[in-house]
């Protein structure tokens, strides 16, 4: 089997060497919508990490998150609908629309405290997630958009791109180079969320310059740039000369296929300027843009809860408490089972942290997690909260992993599929690779208490300034500012 780092590297050298960024259907290049797609697809087949939600849209409802209808949306966005309203802006920023619980509110840990706190005039945009808005908005002054209101009810038929077709033109390179066949439902599964942006690519278009016309902003900002909907507006705002700049959501490496080209300027939809967390992460990753466009600013969220939770932190348990940290790999149960037999649950306390996407489906993939677990499956406290409160972090593959290097607390990672992700941080020597369930049993007895000294090498420190300062620079630099 592959290992993380030989299996980008293949996937970026196919993709270039097959042109596939070249490849069209109805006029349209449609490889950098399909890329994201083929890829999960792909990872799914040969590492069996958990499927996506886009794999099975009817499972979309199973989401239990408390959120405004589409009809509330159409009530009240009157910024959208009211063709007579034109508010010019400086900075137009689309929030990272998956939030969580904090306090009486949900929150966007990657954009609330951006938007907070810009000093350039702003207008936030946020799109419904998984089919509706949450409640309450965390901050004053959301403009609620769906760029795909309104998009197929033309009843004109528009040819979609058919399976054999696509397997001729993507996937048999793929099948051939990675010795995989896909399924006629994978097939199908693909299809439906590729052919969304080939047959409704110029609604999505029309539907973003309706609200950037309004806001006429000097530059976007913006999450998941590799993403159907996020595509089309960055083709868009290229189109429109409007500078665009990606916000990253999570800790990417050059084993992140979605950030990792061959070359720059194979993928003529990437955003002008990525937004990245530290010195490191920009200088090991492959960027499919120039570097001086990568711009390191940190993570401002990060810093927020890290000085609010180290500061009061609830210990109600003299117990050792060991945070495992899901990255959607039921071989974590295992280990905890081990954990679970071998330790004195008197003195030990094991919390499983899902991942939001696991919160409806966690007892179908988990079925073999101990009793004596307390798996947390909800957002009434975030991923700050339980690494304030723990002794020990316990992952493979997580964003998280990087985020506890700035607590004092050891951090062991398994030698499981997916693992090589985790390469800078394993390098830095800030956290340990364990091999079994009897290894990391060892570690955790062998361990003494020792406070570790945190680690801020992989996140920028002062984000907001940082972010504020670059935002200045790219409009001088692109002679937006009229002033």
């Amino acid at each position: 089997m592959l290992n993380q780092n030989d299996f980008c590297k293949k996937f970026c050298e196919l993709e270039a060497n097959h042109k596939l960024f070249d490849v069209e259907f109805n006029g349209i290049a449609y490889w950098k919508h399909a890329r994201y797609f083929v890829y999960n697809m792909i990872r799914y087949k040969i590492y069996g990490t958990s499927v996506p939600f886009w794999f099975d849209n009817d499972k979309r409802d199973e989401w239990k998150l408390s959120r405004y209808t589409h009809g509330y949306q159409k009530l009240t966005d009157m910024l959208l609908h009211n063709i007579h309203l034109c508010t010019q802006k400086d900075v137009l920023l689309f929030s990272f629309n998956r939030r969580v619980k904090d306090g009486k509110k949900y929150v966007s840990p990657v954009t609330d405290e951006i938007s907070l706190r810009l000093e350039r005039s702003h207008c936030i945009i946020e799109a419904p997630y998984c089919g509706g808005y949450y409640r309450p908005t965390p901050i004053k002054g959301i403009n609620y958009f769906d760029v795909w209101n309104g998009v197929g009810e033309d009843t004109k038929l528009r040819a979609p791109l058919n399976r054999g077709c696509f397997r001729k033109q993507i996937l048999k390179i793929f099948e051939n180079e990675y010795d995989i066949e896909f399924t006629n439902e994978e097939k199908k599964i693909l299809l439906v969320n590729i052919n969304y942006y080939i047959m409704y690519r110029g609604d999505l278009i029309n539907n973003y310059k309706k609200i950037i016309k309004k806001i006429a902003p000097k530059v976007v900002l913006y999450t998941c740039a590799y993403i159907g909907d996020m595509v089309v507006l960055t083709e868009t705002l290229k189109e429109m000369n409007i500078p665009s700049i990606e916000l990253l959501h999570g800790y990417v490496e050059d084993t992140t296929v979605n950030y990792n080209y061959l070359d720059i300027n194979l993928n003529n939809a990437l955003p002008d300027y990525i937004f990245v967390y530290s010195q490191i992460q920009k200088d090991i990753i492959h960027w499919g843009i120039p570097k001086k466009n990568v711009r390191v600013v940190g993570w401002p969220w990060l810093e927020k809860k890290k000085n609010e939770m180290l500061a009061v932190v609830d210990r109600q348990t003299k117990k050792k408490t060991i945070l495992f940290i899901s990255c959607g790999n039921p071989v974590m149960a295992k280990y905890m089972e081990v954990l679970s037999r071998n330790l004195d649950l008197n003195n030990y306390e094991i919390i499983f942290k899902l991942h939001p996407t696991e919160f409806a489906s966690w007892k179908e993939q988990y079925h073999n997690l101990p009793d004596k677990i307390q798996v947390i499956d909800n957002n009434e406290h975030d991923i700050y909260f339980y690494f304030a409160k723990s002794d020990i972090v316990i992952g493979i593959v997580s964003t998280a992993l990087y985020e506890a290097a700035i607590y004092p607390v050891p951090i062991y990672i398994l030698a499981e599929d997916m693992y090589e992700k985790m390469n800078i941080l394993l390098k830095s020597k800030r956290a340990e690779l364990v091999n079994d369930e009897i290894a990391l049993l060892s570690c955790i007895t062998k361990d003494s208490g020792t406070r570790y000294k945190t680690d801020t090498s992989f996140f920028a420190e002062h984000a907001v300034e940082n972010i504020n300062n670059e935002i200045e620079k790219i409009i001088i630099e692109r002679g937006e500012d009229n002033a």
